[in-house]
């Protein structure tokens, strides 16, 4: 049943796809919704907000060269002050610099909860020329931030709140910062960072000036890529950046400490999410504060939800405030929520739906203690029926004590390492009892590709492919049907420009003519450089780089000679030498040869289906 689901459902969705290539399939902002809209209509929606030459403004080329030129003197600046040898996020301060960094490339999440669907602004900074330092200062800023104000979860809220007595005539109001991330000036948080400086220089050696250069220099950097043109932001952050979650914290924290001084009247309840506060306040004082907190800086300004009926929605919970001025919680869902767990009829393990249901048996029933218990189970026993899992497995999760109880760990114990590794089904499950028993804290963590993001379309601008890194490529022979097959770190035109030298530098060895010895020892040793070349030599062939394909691509570089080994092997006619794939074992080659065989079945079916 469930595979016949999935099955019909993917191929339907695909051939929707197919049919309507105007339409385009994005997740929402909040929710977790699936958004169909017109693509013309996200187009315009993205080029309206670009417009706004306040946050906005064109650029006349690609500045990455040159903030990637920027980053890597100041990292050789903190290396050669031996500022950065080791930080326990860092192993070295090599991690820092970048000799391939890509353009920021940006794109909007449909805020289905707001009127005509406005579109917030997230950009893709991983590759970007400041990722790694931005992500390296972010670090140092947020071990910084010892709050009294923040929420660590869900969980310690609900338990906060539910032991909590107001004083009379004192009422519950949420504060909400408007778009937090775009309108923080860069000004203001070099404020904060200079008034906050004994706090944080407890977390670096280096000095307040330059700590503020680099700050500055991040935030600066504040650059991406839509349609082809390049746009830098003049004012705020966009969603993306690794630093900014922790310089919004740092000014808020800043904001909440010159506020409550201010405020002259005691306030028992006041705790922080991000952007979104609670409080408590007594009625005819809550406009005073919410002016006193919009005084803080003309670019933060917040918006005021009070409560109704004793009743206010906060986090995962609403808050009810009682007649003796006690408060309790009730499970809350936004309206906008798919109210989506993981599907029975996926393809996921049995061992995990039934963890993620009981996961959110646990959250339901813990932060409703303003109702009983079988109001509680209703509401799980919808979610649970709306995700199609049985009637009869619905009741016996909910007769089952979810309670949990604490276990305690010495502090001896060996830590429990979690390893990835792609789900395949009957197979994932052998391994993790193997290992289990070989290597008991070690978990294999299931990884998904089919996925419904699969579906999802990419907003973002295409890199273009000879500006891509950590690749595999394949380089045809203009003369023959081999092909070479290599790998890069860096972009993919630098190493084509390094091919394109030898075989310049080979071109000019053949057009000289003489064969005496120089020449001989100078072919020698090209030969010893690549298979390409050595190809090259023996045959009096020529490889054509313009025809030039990416094979494979992974963000992690440790993963890729083992994708440069199964490309060769996947790949016939290849010039690479032997020795290239002596590294893999020979079960592996089988699994590869299978998989050959069946891609090359799959094909000739298809194009069999064709012809018929």
């Amino acid at each position: 049943m469930s595979s016949r689901f999935l099955t019909h459902a993917c191929t339907a969705t695909r051939r929707f796809i197919k049919d309507n290539p105007d339409v385009v399939i994005v997740e929402s902002d909040k929710g977790k919704q699936t958004v169909l809209l017109y693509e013309k209509d996200y187009d315009s929606k993205m080029r309206e907000m670009l417009a706004d030459q306040h946050t906005y403004e064109v650029t006349a080329a690609n500045p990455t060269s040159g903030y990637q030129r920027m980053n890597n003197n100041i990292v050789s600046r903190l290396r050669s002050l031996s500022l950065i040898v080791f930080f326990v996020f860092f192993k070295t301060a090599y991690q820092l610099k970048t000799n391939a960094a890509q353009c920021p490339r940006i794109y909007g999440l449909p805020k289905v909860h707001k009127q005509n669907m406005p579109l917030r602004p997230v950009v893709s900074n991983i590759g970007a020329p400041t990722y790694m330092l931005s992500k390296y200062i972010g670090k140092i800023l947020q071990a910084s931030i010892n709050s009294s104000y923040n929420i660590r979860d869900s969980f310690s809220f609900c338990s906060f709140i539910n032991s909590v007595r107001l004083p009379d005539n004192y009422v519950l109001v949420s504060f909400d910062v408007t778009s937090l991330f775009t309108c923080i000036p860069r000004d203001l948080v070099s404020r904060t960072v200079i008034e906050r400086w004994q706090e944080i220089r407890e977390n670096t050696d280096i000095c307040l000036d330059l700590f503020l250069e680099i700050v500055e220099f991040c935030l600066g950097c504040n650059y991406f890529s839509y349609k082809g043109k390049y746009y830098k932001q003049i004012f705020g952050t966009a969603m993306g950046s690794p630093l900014f979650p922790a310089v919004a914290d740092l000014v808020m924290e800043s904001l909440l400490d010159n506020v409550v001084g201010k405020i002259d009247c005691p306030v028992p309840v006041l705790k922080k999410y991000v952007d979104d506060l609670i409080l408590a306040l007594p009625p005819d004082k809550i406009a005073e504060v919410l002016n006193i907190f919009n005084s803080f800086d003309p670019n933060i300004q917040f918006t005021c939800e009070m409560e109704q009926d004793g009743k206010i929605p906060f986090l995962d919970m609403t808050l009810v405030r009682k007649h003796d001025q006690t408060i309790r919680t009730e499970w809350y869902c936004k309206p906008m929520a798919s109210g989506r767990l993981v599907d029975y009829l996926s393809g996921h393990p049995l061992h995990l739906k039934m963890n993620t249901v009981t996961n959110f048996i646990h959250r339901v029933r813990e932060f409703t203690t303003n109702a009983p218990r079988e109001t509680a189970n209703q509401i799980i026993d919808e979610t649970l029926r709306i995700n199609h899992y049985p009637t009869s497995l619905r009741h016996r999760l909910l007769s089952r004590n979810t309670n949990r109880t604490s276990i305690n760990t010495t502090v001896n114990e060996t830590p429990t390492i979690y390893k990835p590794m792609l789900f395949v089904n009957d197979l994932t499950q052998r391994l993790r009892k193997s290992f289990e028993a070989v290597l008991p804290n070690i978990t294999l963590a299931p990884r998904y590709e089919n996925t419904t993001r699969r579906m999802f379309n990419n907003m973002k601008d295409t890199v273009p492919m000879e500006m891509r890194n950590n690749v595999i490529y394949r380089i045809p022979c203009h003369d023959c049907d081999a092909s070479y097959v290599g790998l890069t770190t860096t972009l993919l035109k630098q190493r084509l420009s390094s091919h394109r030298t030898t075989m310049n530098q080979l071109e000019r060895l053949r057009n000289n003519g003489n064969n005496d010895a120089t020449t001989e020892y100078e072919l020698e040793r090209l030969k010893e450089k690549t298979a390409l070349l050595q190809h090259s030599i023996e045959h009096d062939h020529r490889f054509d780089l313009e025809k030039t394909t990416i094979l494979d691509q992974h963000r992690r570089q440790s993963a890729l000679p083992i994708l440069e080994v199964c490309s060769i092997i996947n790949t016939p006619r290849t010039v690479n030498k032997r020795s290239d794939i002596d590294s893999l074992s020979s079960m592996y080659v089988g699994i590869l040869h299978t998989l050959k065989n069946q891609q090359s079945n799959s094909r000739n079916t298809t194009t069999h289906q064709t012809h018929e």
